[in-house]
Order: structure tokens, then C-alpha cells, then sequence
């Protein structure tokens, strides 16, 4: 005697199904069967439907109700789920109307996309609830048939955390391949076919009509005119080779071809929006009627002959040793090879004694695996949100979903995750996750918690004297929780603080604190390197350095050569004289993509110069060089034109040669003759060839800020 347990029997239509499905089989007539529902008066009318489908069929088996999931779980040699989590109100109206406001459409949204993600985060722990109620109370060997979607995640979410014997059951196959021989005019009785792939996206590899390809048959029915069945599957197949198993409904929303390209679109593959929602209103405005049927005054019931739902058959199977193959959803132990390891696919299961035995299929046509593996991306990440509590990974899922990808920039992918999120949550849909730093997708417990110190002289550093320095100490807080301790400082060569010694800090979370703080560096220092330090492994210091200016003279008769180098690439190539009070480079710019922006010239091709006197006196002269083909244009630090300095270039296929002058004396960035001053270049370039795209570097191969107390300084030859 086997107990069978319904876990959502609240399901009443289904439910009558599958119980009249197993009692059907007079191996299984005296089971017991297990009813369990969070709805007392739901579980109420399952009770005595089951009872009057055991009187119907002239049964012995015992009915049972409870609304204690673990007792109806207790010894349970088989459970059965058919919940739905957060039901049509709130769960599915939130799924549908919060990404209607963002301007994505859906048409079921229970499996995949963003619907597919959040009832499957709602959903999963619910499963893995169940999931360790058979693993602790159910019989030895308790078997998990699920009915409940999102079944891919659902399924793949148990065996990632729990591993009890599971199967997924959907009746896709066994109905689309009848579907087909209506299509085309088959019967049904003489129909083969083998199907792999994944949940709601597995293909019917081959379709067979008394042993012949009846492919021939599906294609030909694209060229009638009359046939305007299931458009969005047959495109699909057109396009694929190969005929999927679940509706044009759910295929319009599981690729990014149809719904998001327009009304003209969606109505020329007659694609019903929001069909998920009229259904389940549909389904509630006759639930009175349906119970009535169910349980009506006379105490009769209609039983009808067994579906072709695999549930009865599997039980079956392995309560009597008859083999079968089934379509079920598993784990993929190497069973299709093109697809992720312990991602759940979809495909023949030999069913007996031994219990479920998944068969090989091996590869899947590539086409076939490239487009699966477009949903496993969604449904690995929807699960590794739910297993880890990873904000993060809840944004990731929607924004590598076909669909969601083809509708919504990612701001606005972000956006909606948090309105669900937090809709949810309103609503006790949902759990905590991790937060994360606001506006990204990474969560605060990575590097987002981090306490973040930096480290600036109050005055700009032009040498190093001995002399006490003082330095700003910023502090900001980036985690959701206070800051509260005592920052100590590493020095080379080694500085101590006036006060000698730490400096305690406290920092609300979110904000941002300043101190400032005197150094004393050693008296024979040149150069200082200073970072702060913390018992707090939050406390993430970004160094400061300074490093004595390095000479470089600069004969009018030798010219100095200068290289910007990128990667492996020579940015620029130049030489570097100065005559007469004027500073003169030429040389090569490596572009193939050369343009520039006037108003924020940083972004585009440019060259900047960065002149100061070696006393500091006067500040930094910035220019920005533009590579205009025609009238280029230097430009000073404010963005206006400047009379001191002159730019040609000479613009082809691979970059710009260019001459610069600048007048060194108008500037006054050098007072007399053999007195240095400073220099730095920054080089932007949009393109380098056909492998780099754009990049901004500085000489020497900087790439930070260019007032940076590095800069080359110029002497000039007497």
C-alpha cells in the first residue's frame, strides 16, 4: 500500500484528475491518498471530492486531509506538488502590472522573464520547504513529482540544496505531439517522436508517422494560407529546423524576436497580451460552478477515463515494475552535452522498480542548445539568488532575459526589479536579500560594505622638506551599518603624526567624515608614500604618493622623444624641443576612428597638456588639442579658444600626424632660461585598429588624473 500525498490539493480540477488517474489502476486502488492545503475551505471540497471519486471507482483507498504539511508528508512513498505561491492576487497581478508600467508586456509569465523570476523567488523556498520534509519524515526512497512552475528553477533549486529523488512533470510533450498530428492530419496512434531540451523549450528532435519523417508535412503547412495556427512555434520552427513543445503563447515571451518589436508584430503573430491574467479570472468566475460540479447535492461525480498527465503512470511504474518512458524534467548528469552541468533539462525517463532513470541524448542540434542556454542563464541565476539571498542576482536573472534584454535599458531593468522587490516584500511574498550598493547590482557583503579612506595634502606638494604636512583624511562609509574606529598610518619613508598615533574615527552609515591630520616625514625623505590602516576589515585605503619630479633636459638642437604606450600599441610617438621660448612637439597619434567632442573633449580623440612653473606660482595651464580635419582647434582648461598655442594634423586611415607650438613666454611657465618646468600629457584615442576600442592614457602610461605630482620637469639648455 502506497501513500501518495497531494501538496496543494487546494488545485480541486487537477487534483480530481490525478487522483482518478492513479485510483484508475487497480494496483494502486487501495493507496492512501494524502490531501494538504494552506485553504481550509479549498482542502474542505478536495476532501470530498476524493472521497466520492473512491466511491465512484468502487475503490478501498483512505483519503486523508490536513493543512499540516510535514504530517501529511509523514511515510509518504510518493508527494505530489501543484502550489501556486501568492495566487492570481497579489502574486501574478504584481508579476504583470509593476513590468507594464516599464513598458514590458508578457503574455503568461509563470516560467520565464521577469514574471517567471519573481514567482520563482517566491516559489523556491516553498519547494525546498517541502523538499526537506521528504528527506526527513517521507519513506525511504520518497519520490518528489512536481507540477508547480517555474518548473526548471524549481527543479534545479531542490537538487542544488536538497537532492531528494525529483522529477518535473509538465504536459507539454504528450500534448504538442498530438497537437502536430492534427495539424497535420496524423493519427495520433501511429506517431513516434524523440524530444530533449529543457522545460517548455525542449524539441521534437524527430516526429515520425508509421516510421517515416513527417517533418515534410509541418514545413508545407507554412506555405498554406489558410493555416494560421500556432504562428510564433511555426516561425520558430522555420527559423530553428525543429518544432518546440510549448505554446506560441509562452515562445513569444521566451525569445526576443516578437513582443517587444510592436503592435504590428505582436498582431501579426497574434500574440494575446496579458493572456495569463484573463485566464486566471476566467478560472476564479467559474470556480463556483466547478465546485458545484465537483460536489454537488447528489453526491454523484463524473470520473473520466485516465489523462495522459505522467503522475499515475510514473507511481505506477514503480510500485509494479512495469517499464515506461516518461518526459520528465532532471538534473543534467552529462545527459545532453551541449548544455550546463545540473541544469534541468527536459527528456526520455525510463520509469520501473529502479525508480527514474534519465536516458543519454547527447548533443543537441547547436541552434537548439544556443537558445536553451539562453534560458538556463535566467533560470541558474533566478536559483542562485534564492540559495544565496543575493539582491544582485535577482537583477542579473531579468537582465539576461531574452525578452526583458529587448525591452528595457538596464536602469530601467534595475528600476523594475525594485518596485517588485519591494512589492513583494509589502506583501510577505518575499524575504530579505542582501542590499546592495544602490544603483548596482553588488551587494554591500562584497567589496559595497567597505569603509573607504583617502588621503590629500591640504596644500598641493612640491617637494618633500622635512617639514610637517598637512594632509586631509576622508572617510566614507559605504555599508549599511556605523563605522566606529581608529585609523592608525603606514608611511615609507616612515612620518609620524604630529600626535603621534592613531586617529579615532566614527562614520554614520552612508556618510562621510573629514579630519585633518599633520605629518612629519623623515628629514632626509624625497619621496612619501602614506596609507591607512585598520583592525576593521571594512577599512579599504586608497594611497597617496608623492615622488620627486623627474628631469628631463631638452636641448633645442637634440629633441627629447616621447611615447604613449597603450597595451601593446604605440599611442603616440613624438619628439619634444624647445626653441626660442616656444615648446615644440611632433609626431604620430594612432586613431582609426578619430573624433572629437568640443564640449567635454576628454571623452573623444584629443591630446592634453599640462604646464606648470617649478615653483607652482600661476597653477596648472591645461589645453586640450583637437584632431579636426579641417581648423583644429587648443583649447584651455575652460574650453576656450587660446592665442599661445598652434595645431596642424593630417588626418588618414590609421591615425593623424600633428605639429604643436606653444609659446612659452606668453604662458610664463618659464621665468628664465635653465629654469625647469613641469610637463604631462594625457592621450585620448577612440579607436586603435580593429581590436581596441577607445582609451585615455597617460605619458608614460599613466592612466590616472593628470595633476599628478609625478610630472616630468623640462630643462632647457643654456
Amino acid at each position: 500500500m502506497a501513500k501518495i500525498t497531494l501538496i496543494g490539493a487546494g488545485s480541486v480540477v487537477f487534483a480530481k484528475n490525478l487522483i482518478s488517474d492513479i485510483l484508475q489502476f487497480p494496483e494502486l486502488s487501495d493507496s492512501i491518498i494524502a490531501l494538504m492545503d494552506i485553504d481550509p475551505a479549498r482542502l474542505e471540497t478536495a476532501r470530498v471530492m476524493a472521497e466520492r471519486v473512491v466511491r465512484k471507482l468502487g475503490a478501498k483507498a483512505k483519503i486523508e486531509a490536513t493543512l499540516d504539511r510535514r504530517k501529511a508528508v509523514a511515510g509518504a512513498n510518493y508527494v505530489i506538488c501543484t502550489i501556486q505561491v501568492g495566487g492570481y492576487k497579489p502574486g501574478t497581478v504584481i508579476d504583470f502590472d509593476i513590468p507594464r508600467r516599464y513598458g514590458l508586456l508578457q503574455t503568461i509569465g509563470d516560467t520565464l522573464g521577469v514574471g517567471g523570476v519573481f514567482r520563482g523567488l517566491r516559489t523556491i523556498p516553498k519547494i525546498l520547504d517541502i523538499a526537506r520534509d521528504i528527506q526527513e519524515v517521507g519513506a525511504p526512497g520518497c519520490t518528489f513529482l512536481n507540477y508547480t512552475n517555474p518548473m526548471a528553477m524549481l527543479c534545479m533549486a531542490v537538487d542544488h540544496a536538497v537532492g531528494v529523488p525529483m522529477v518535473g512533470l509538465c504536459h507539454s510533450v504528450q500534448g504538442t505531439s498530438q497537437q502536430l498530428a492534427n495539424y497535420a492530419g496524423l493519427d495520433s496512434r501511429h506517431v513516434t517522436y524523440r524530444v530533449a531540451g529543457i522545460n517548455h523549450m525542449a524539441f521534437f528532435l524527430d516526429y515520425k508517422y508509421r516510421g517515416q519523417d513527417a517533418y515534410p508535412l509541418f514545413f508545407n503547412l507554412l506555405n498554406d494560407p489558410n493555416f494560421t495556427q500556432d504562428k510564433v512555434r511555426f516561425e520558430m520552427m522555420r527559423r530553428l529546423g525543429y518544432f518546440v513543445t510549448e505554446s506560441s503563447e509562452h515562445q513569444s515571451e521566451y525569445n526576443p524576436h516578437f513582443i517587444h518589436h510592436g503592435k504590428a508584430v505582436i498582431e501579426k503573430f497574434n500574440i494575446p497580451i496579458d493572456e495569463y491574467l484573463r485566464r486566471c479570472e476566467s478560472i476564479i468566475s467559474t470556480w463556483k460552478k466547478a465546485e458545484a460540479e465537483l460536489i454537488g447535492d447528489d453526491g454523484d461525480i463524473v470520473v473520466n477515463p485516465q489523462t495522459h498527465e505522467y503522475g499515475s503512470f510514473i507511481i505506477h511504474s514503480m510500485e509494479t515494475n512495469t517499464p515506461r518512458v516518461i518526459y520528465g524534467n532532471v538534473p543534467n548528469t552529462g545527459l545532453i552535452t551541449n548544455l550546463p552541468d545540473r541544469c534541468c533539462v527536459e527528456l526520455p525517463v525510463l520509469v520501473d522498480a529502479q525508480g527514474l532513470q534519465p536516458t543519454h541524448v547527447g548533443d543537441l542540434p547547436p541552434q537548439l542548445a544556443a537558445i536553451c542556454r539562453t534560458n538556463v542563464n535566467v533560470q541558474e541565476l533566478t536559483v542562485a539568488a534564492a540559495l544565496t539571498g543575493k539582491r544582485e542576482h535577482i537583477y542579473h536573472a531579468v537582465m539576461t532575459d531574452p525578452h526583458a534584454a529587448a525591452s528595457l535599458p538596464l536602469d530601467k531593468i534595475w528600476a523594475m526589479c525594485d518596485d517588485l522587490i519591494e512589492a513583494h516584500q509589502k506583501v510577505g511574498l518575499l524575504g530579505e536579500y542582501a542590499p546592495t550598493i544602490p544603483g548596482t547590482g553588488r551587494t554591500r557583503a562584497g567589496t559595497g560594505d567597505k569603509v573607504i579612506v583617502s588621503l590629500e595634502p591640504v596644500k598641493a606638494l612640491a617637494g618633500i622638506t622635512g617639514e610637517p604636512i598637512e594632509f586631509t583624511v576622508t572617510v566614507t562609509n559605504h555599508g549599511d551599518k556605523p563605522f566606529a574606529g581608529r585609523l592608525a598610518f603606514v608611511s615609507s619613508p616612515v612620518a609620524v603624526t604630529t600626535k603621534g598615533g592613531a586617529v579615532a574615527i566614527k562614520v554614520a552609515a552612508g556618510a562621510t567624515v573629514a579630519k585633518r591630520v599633520v605629518f612629519k616625514p623623515a628629514a632626509a625623505a624625497k619621496s612619501l608614500s602614506l596609507r591607512a590602516v585598520s583592525a576593521d576589515a571594512r577599512v579599504l585605503s586608497r594611497d597617496f604618493a608623492f615622488n620627486p619630479p623627474r628631469i628631463v633636459e631638452v636641448s633645442a638642437t637634440a629633441p627629447t622623444p616621447v611615447e604613449v604606450r597603450f597595451m601593446d600599441n604605440k599611442l603616440l610617438t613624438a619628439s619634444l624641443a624647445v626653441k626660442k621660448g616656444m615648446l615644440e612637439m611632433s609626431g604620430r597619434v594612432l586613431d582609426t576612428a578619430v573624433k572629437v567632442n568640443e564640449h567635454a573633449p576628454w571623452t573623444a580623440s584629443v591630446i592634453e597638456f599640462f604646464l606648470r612653473r617649478a615653483n607652482g606660482v600661476g597653477g596648472t595651464h591645461q589645453y586640450f588639442m583637437l584632431p579636426r580635419a579641417k581648423a583644429p582647434t587648443v583649447l584651455t582648461g575652460d574650453r576656450k579658444p587660446t592665442k599661445y598655442a598652434a595645431f596642424k594634423v593630417k588626418i588618414d586611415k590609421g591615425g593623424y600626424d600633428f605639429s604643436l607650438r606653444i609659446n612659452l613666454a606668453d604662458t610664463k611657465i618659464q621665468a628664465k632660461p635653465g629654469e625647469p618646468f613641469y610637463i604631462d600629457m594625457i592621450v585620448g584615442a577612440e579607436a586603435l585598429g580593429d581590436a581596441h576600442g577607445s582609451c585615455r592614457v597617460g605619458w608614460n602610461g599613466k592612466t590616472n588624473g593628470a595633476t599628478r605630482s609625478d610630472h616630468f620637469a623640462l630643462v632647457v639648455s643654456k
